[in-house]
């Protein structure tokens, strides 16, 4: 008995020493554990993402659907974006800063307010021509589907909603002051209709994506600038 006590105190010892040198050691060298790195394009998952609610709405997509879609695992998804609801938020806020992005890189081939303008609306009527699923705009697919119920996803309709107006409505003000627009409204009524006329454009397309119909449209909207 003596010999297997003296033994067992032994061994308890020899595992207690070890612990604390390997304690001292992470101490010492600050040991920590590799981060875990992301084996992803996150804003090609976005895109897939955003793809899928377009197609599904977001009631429609399932996290088995987002799984398939963007290839990553549900661990993944929920490391990386908390959970499905966080992938949405995140997959239409890069739609938007998509969509803003590339209506600056539009206004941005001419110096004329009013031409900006027109490019924009002319950059809509290529983009729901190239729908040709007819999946519409996403953003304006969700506040419609969940902006009554979902605070989070109201608060980015409107966030979107107010920076088109206010981006309208700063061309409206530099036309109006270098004579290329016309005065009978404010910039903030214009930057309003031009926002609500966009928008009316784009259901209009979803339905009819007719070229000479969007023109027609457009060039009667745009119409309420022109100076007489």
């Amino acid at each position: 008995m003596k010999i297997l006590s003296w033994t067992f105190h032994f061994l308890f010892f020899h595992f207690y020493f070890l612990i604390s040198f390997v304690v001292i050691l992470e101490q010492r060298f600050q040991i920590h554990p590799m981060p875990k790195t992301k084996q992803f394009d996150e804003n090609e998952v976005l895109m897939k993402a955003k793809e899928l609610f377009s197609e599904k709405g977001y009631n429609g997509t399932s996290m088995d659907d987002l799984v398939q879609a963007t290839g990553l695992s549900r661990s993944s998804i929920y490391d990386t974006f908390g959970d499905k609801h966080g992938l949405f938020l995140k997959s239409l806020n890069h739609y938007r800063n998509s969509q803003q992005g590339d209506m600056e890189k539009q206004c941005a081939k001419t110096d004329s307010p009013k031409k900006k303008i027109r490019s924009i609306f002319d950059y809509t009527i290529k983009n729901i021509l190239s729908d040709k699923d007819r999946k519409g705009c996403l953003l304006i697919n969700v506040s419609m589907e969940l902006s009554a119920v979902d605070k989070e996803v109201a608060a980015v309709s409107l966030s979107n909603m107010e920076d088109m107006e206010q981006i309208f409505g700063s061309l409206v003000k530099e036309g109006q002051s270098k004579g290329e627009i016309s005065k009978k409204f404010t910039p903030k009524a214009l930057g309003r209709y031009l926002y609500s006329s966009l928008i009316g454009l784009r259901v209009t397309g979803m339905n009819r994506p007719d070229i000479d119909t969007l023109r027609e449209i457009v060039k009667l909207a745009l119409s309420i600038l022109d100076v007489e």
